[in-house]
């Protein structure tokens, strides 16, 4: 009775520790009428033509009451500065399976994964693709907190 009662503890065990597996993502809308300032910063990777170059971002994310996006981005790449980027893009809503996506590539721009904390106040973005879009050399991850 024994060797079965602990067989059938066992089995519960693996069922329910797969189950912790199984957890599906909180769906991601795309914010309307919403205003963040964002930060992120990188480092160059070693395969890049500056290894090591340090790169810092600030700027304003916004979203209209359709929820199109607009960023407004400044930059500073291994100690230039760049030239201040404004672009619209698309937003795609995230999935139980999938990020949301911010899309800036139609217009110069990069573009992001993203999800929102939640309280909707604040979204931490992947840079995923710079303008072109060019798959990017370097991680860029940022936060952008509601104004």
């Amino acid at each position: 009775m024994k060797r079965f009662l602990l067989i059938i503890v066992l089995i519960g065990a693996v069922f329910g520790w797969g189950n912790a597996f199984a957890v599906t993502m909180p769906t991601n809308a795309c914010p309307t009428t919403f205003t963040c300032a964002f930060d992120a910063a990188e480092v160059r990777p070693l395969s890049d033509a500056t290894p090591g170059a340090p790169g810092v971002f600030v700027g304003y994310l916004s979203f209209n009451g359709s929820g199109v996006p607009t960023l407004d981005s400044l930059g500073i790449l291994n100690g230039n500065v760049q030239t201040l980027l404004t672009a619209v893009g698309t937003c795609t809503a995230g999935t139980t399976s999938a990020l949301g996506i911010l899309d800036f590539t139609g217009n110069g721009g990069p573009k992001f994964l993203f999800v929102s904390d939640n309280t909707g106040a604040e979204l931490r973005v992947m840079l995923v693709a710079d303008a072109g879009p060019v798959t990017p050399s370097a991680v860029n991850l940022g936060t952008c907190t509601q104004q």
